[in-house]
């Protein structure tokens, strides 16, 4: 048994399980899931996230039971947290990931019974299961109907997906990576490469988009109606564009590598992270542009 302890949002929760899934898979052995970290109420000033990979086809193979963990996490106790931790470690190797960069020692020297606990934002941790990871990437839900509408004008332009990530990354010294001018200079970029672009704008900040993101080119703002369950809606539409600039975001991020547009033009920005000292170079594609 392979053991994934899921942290943050979507977009982390996906490399997540994308690698341990393929570490699991070159072991032959199964998957299961830890919610015990992601549900954890007890540490007081912390952006809390929830299991977020209902919305795709993985298998929902809980170590322990979400609706159980989520109960218990209203009593916001530190020691309950870590006696559900102590009952998975319990008999177990737990290995933790020491750097940002790719690894292959992860799964070079994996062996049955470990847990996996960290970020593991690359690629090349579950590219030789690429298919499969699609698989279990696929959306349980269709678009919604009132997104029909602008899905068909997404898919008959030359749509630009610009996401811009702002509300808890502008609270975070080391993720608040991007600001206007790098969107501005971006959709410049894609406009010299690309004919008769339409910029589509996916945020967690609308207002600000309307009023700062102001281009040359037909744009659309995509406002929150359409974000879905869990965005997944958003993530479906953002998928669904020819070409991409996106912020330092990992649920961007994913939303480029699920399109499978052959000649998409995507636009990352040079630094993932405002401290230089973590090593992003496995992180984005070498064929994204950056800036």
């Amino acid at each position: 048994m392979i053991i994934t302890r899921l942290k943050g949002g979507m977009g982390n929760q996906m490399f997540q399980y994308a690698m341990a899934l393929s570490v699991a898979q070159k072991l032959d052995v199964e998957l299961k899931i830890d919610l015990c970290a992601l549900l954890d109420r007890s540490r007081g000033d912390f952006v809390y996230r929830n299991y977020d990979l209902s919305i795709f086809a993985v298998p929902p193979n809980f170590v322990h039971s979400e609706a159980m963990l989520q109960r218990l996490s209203k009593f916001k106790s530190s020691s309950i947290t870590k006696f559900f931790r102590n009952r998975v470690n319990r008999g177990r190797q737990h290995v933790k990931e020491t750097a940002f960069h790719y690894d292959p020692k992860y799964k070079n020297e994996a062996v049955d019974n470990t847990i996996f606990e960290g970020w593991f934002q690359s690629h090349r941790y579950f590219s030789d299961i690429a298919p499969l990871i699609q698989q279990r990437f696929t959306f349980k839900n269709p678009i919604l109907p009132k997104s029909q509408d602008l899905l068909k004008k997404i898919q008959t332009t030359n749509a630009v997906c610009l996401n811009v990530r702002r509300t808890d990354f502008l609270k975070d010294d080391i993720l608040n990576a991007t600001n206007l001018d790098y969107f501005l200079n971006a959709a410049k970029l894609i406009a010299e490469r690309t004919e008769k672009p339409e910029f589509f704008i996916f945020s967690d900040d609308v207002e600000w988009c309307r009023e700062n993101i102001l281009l040359n080119h037909p744009r659309t703002v995509v406002d929150h109606k359409h974000k879905g369950e869990k965005f997944g809606n958003y993530m479906q539409l953002m998928i669904a564009c020819r070409h991409f600039i996106i912020p330092n975001s990992s649920f961007a991020w994913w939303a480029v590598w699920l399109n499978d547009h052959a000649e998409k033009i995507v636009v990352a920005p040079k630094n993932w992270f405002t401290d230089p000292s973590i090593d992003t170079s496995d992180l984005v594609m070498d064929s994204w542009l950056r800036i």
